[in-house]
């Protein structure tokens, strides 16, 4: 489920079309090629030693933006967002300041700051509904809608005790692959929910377990992309119990009953974004059959950022980096069609077929080929996962998408370290 497509800051022309009045330095245009290449990595690496000799100051800004959402320091993404909607938007220009009031809107949102995210979401709709459909507007209607209904909700927070809380986990099988479990306890009724890092926005529940753990609504026809742009109501509850953990004042999506997409599996829960951010640290231990909460969170190098609340990993690949999502919903790892227009060799030769995809919105087929083997490295160690399917389509038309690794990735590892406070995940 995806709530905000990712809104890429587009800065080399902006800077080249800098009037004279301005001096450009060579830092000023080294780091507008890393902006706009959109490589994380390479900005937390190269800005600190940039920072300083950059005249066009407002690019500070938008790598302070981009990285504290990215990274997950987004009190510090506030306050530079703020310093670009304030102070810089005459020389981003409009679409490049419709973008960050966006980022703005919802990292607000992210933060518990819902009724500023609300105002936020209904100037922008109020300045482009005149000139935009409904599909460029659904992100600003979320952000409206979900701010205003939670205007009076006070922020999620996490009360745990001073040691580690370990849970059972436990993998079924389901379709071509397997999800992972979680036990959750609202309202005195315990269920497994789906431990889900690509659900992007509070937690993903079936409206009959709404009504079964009497969740409080208070609002619907919220707007959220799957396979298709569809519609959900918003709840509420006090709490949600995992084994020793409290997390106050969660937040639900609930889903409508979808015939096509039931039939394949049923489910009553989705743990999603943001306890596993607040939890900061999730050991998920297959040898033992449980999942780790530790008291205190190990430090470690990142290969991990977030974008629209999603977690990419960067593997290597052929000796390459490649970022692809890390969706612990997905049933099995996948393959996208920028990994195919990147390493074309990979999947030279492989029969086409024709497989099947759901999701919020429905089932889909796309045609893709099998690759028996995907080895890969990933934080020092080497994967291998197998049949792993690549969507095939390259035509310059369709979205280029990298890729997932998906619960496959996870059990293959005896043990395997998601840290949202560095922003990292390790296995062994």
């Amino acid at each position: 489920m995806k709530i905000i497509n990712r809104l890429t800051v587009i800065l080399i022309t902006f800077l080249f079309g800098y009037n004279s009045v301005y001096s450009q330095t060579q830092a000023d245009v080294k780091m507008g090629e890393i902006l706009n290449s959109g490589d994380l990595f390479q900005l937390r690496k190269e800005y600190p030693n940039l920072k300083d000799s950059v005249s066009v100051k407002m690019l500070n800004f938008v790598a302070d933006a981009q990285l504290g959402i990215g990274f997950n320091k987004l009190e510090n993404a506030a306050i530079a967002l703020d310093s670009l909607l304030l102070h810089h938007q005459n020389e981003m220009g409009a679409e490049t300041s419709i973008g960050m009031a966006a980022l703005q809107g919802m990292n607000l949102l992210n933060l518990g700051m819902y009724e500023q995210a609300g105002k936020i979401g209904e100037d922008l709709i109020n300045a482009l509904k005149q000139s935009a459909p409904f599909e460029a507007l659904y992100s600003f209607v979320f952000i409206e809608k979900v701010g205003k209904a939670l205007a009076n909700l006070q922020k999620p927070y996490l009360e745990r005790p001073n040691r580690d809380v370990t849970v059972p986990m436990s993998a079924e099988t389901v379709g071509r692959g397997k999800h992972i479990y979680i036990p959750v306890e609202v309202n005195g009724i315990t269920k497994n929910y789906i431990f889900d890092t690509g659900c992007s926005f509070g937690n993903f529940v079936s409206e009959k377990y709404a009504k079964e753990t009497n969740l409080k609504i208070v609002a619907d026809s919220i707007p959220v992309s799957g396979m298709e742009i569809g519609f959900v109501k918003l709840a509420t509850a006090d709490s949600i119990k995992i084994g020793e953990l409290v997390y106050h004042n969660p937040v639900f999506m609930v889903a409508p009953p979808d015939n096509e997409v039931d039939s394949v599996f049923a489910f009553d829960g989705v743990l999603g974004y943001h306890f596993i951010r607040d939890a900061k640290e999730i050991i998920i231990d297959n040898e033992a059959g449980q999942f780790v909460f530790p008291h205190k969170p190990s430090d470690g190098e990142s290969n991990m950022y977030l974008s629209s609340n999603t977690p990419q990993v960067r593997i290597s690949y052929n000796g390459q980096p490649f970022d692809l999502i890390f969706d612990t919903g997905n049933v099995k790892s996948d393959l996208g069609n920028k990994f195919t227009k990147t390493f074309p060799d990979a999947i030279d030769g492989l029969a086409e077929k024709i497989t099947s995809r759901g999701g919020f919105g429905g089932i889909s087929q796309t045609k893709v080929v099998v690759l028996p083997e995907f080895h890969f490295e990933v934080a020092g160690s080497t994967v291998t996962l197998h049949d792993t399917e690549v969507i095939k389509n390259t035509e310059s038309s369709s979205q280029l998408f990298s890729g997932s690794l998906g619960a496959d990735f996870v059990l293959s590892f005896k043990r395997l370290v998601i840290n949202y406070q560095n922003m990292f995940i390790c296995g062994e």
